[in-house]
């Protein structure tokens, strides 16, 4: 009840889709300076959690955008959940699509707090099982959510339909474990929470078209 009140009071005050925007805006800041810090590595041939082990200061930079990205999006996913309430709504679903969100969030902001140290076992294990949960989990919550939206007359349809393409993104990347499906994984999800993003804040101002 203290959580819900929590979060009652923080979205009265600022627009779900802001969190959006800026928990993107931290991931691929990150990614960049990571990226900018390492000059081995290659980007679609290095796995994304690679950066995390990179020289300093860009695998400690890379790592605090994962912690601090991950915990400022869970709004977005709060907000969005209610956004996608209709008269006929399956609540089940919806109860399942925000729990599964969750599960992936606080499992992706882990992933900074372990990262992918291939020379300390224990750690990259933690990080290697967390990373899995993250991305099982953002399967179930992606077709979940794009499910609610499909059905919701607060977004468009196409709008789902990229959403089901990333969370076959997201699929694929569990079955082959390429650096570079998990870089277009990547941007996919990116661009999907970017677009729900601007539809929420287009919502709350009243200028959907």
């Amino acid at each position: 009840m203290e959580r819900r009140k929590f979060f009652d009071k923080l979205l009265d005050k600022f627009n779900g889709g802001l969190f959006g925007l800026i928990a993107v805006t931290l991931i691929l800041l990150g990614d960049f300076l990571a990226i900018l810090f390492n000059p081995n590595y290659i980007i679609f041939e290095h796995m994304v959690s690679a950066l995390g082990a990179g020289p300093a200061p860009g695998g400690l930079i890379y790592n605090l955008s994962v912690i601090v990205s991950g915990i400022i999006v869970i709004p977005y996913y709060i907000h969005l959940s209610r956004i996608v309430i209709e008269e006929n709504t399956n609540e089940t679903l919806r109860k399942f699509a925000i729990i599964s969100s969750m599960v992936s969030c606080i499992t992706y902001s882990l992933l900074g707090v372990f990262p992918s140290l291939e020379n300390i076992y224990i750690i990259f294990y933690i990080h290697g099982v967390l990373a899995l949960i993250s991305i099982l989990s953002g399967v179930c919550y992606l077709i979940s959510f794009n499910i609610l939206i499909k059905r919701s007359s607060s977004f468009k349809k196409i709008q789902s339909y990229f959403g089901f393409f990333v969370a076959g993104l997201y699929s694929l990347f569990i079955l082959t474990w390429r650096p570079d499906v998990e870089w277009i994984m990547s941007f996919g999800i990116v661009s999907w929470i970017i677009i729900i993003s601007i539809s929420i804040l287009k919502k709350k101002f009243n200028f959907l078209p």
